[in-house]
């Protein structure tokens, strides 16, 4: 005879891999070049305002973690704020001018 929690877990389909999500949130990439074809000398380049140019997208109903890569030229100086930033980019809009908040 067979134990009835052994019937029960017998009854259940045999799932296979391993099912396992990262709760960790991925941020949105934007690179240098996108910022300075978007926007003009003296802006603030933000999470909100990068949504509203319609370079990153909203996950899950809230603003995404942006970070901004150093890919491309930058000669216009710009304001980043709340958005993360690679070295590169770093050394990029300091080098134009503009500042990081």
């Amino acid at each position: 005879m067979v134990p009835p929690i052994r019937q029960f877990i017998k009854k259940y389909p045999k799932l296979r891999g391993y099912r396992f999500k990262s709760q960790k949130e991925k941020p949105a990439v934007v690179n240098i070049t996108a910022l300075e074809r978007n926007f003009e000398k003296g802006e603030v380049v933000s999470p909100q305002s990068l949504f509203e140019k319609k370079l990153i997208r909203r996950m899950s109903g809230k603003m995404p973690v942006v970070k901004v890569l150093g890919m491309g030229r930058l000669t216009k100086k710009i304001d980043v704020k709340d958005c993360k930033l690679s070295e590169t980019a770093k050394k990029k809009i300091k080098k134009a001018g503009g500042a990081i908040n």
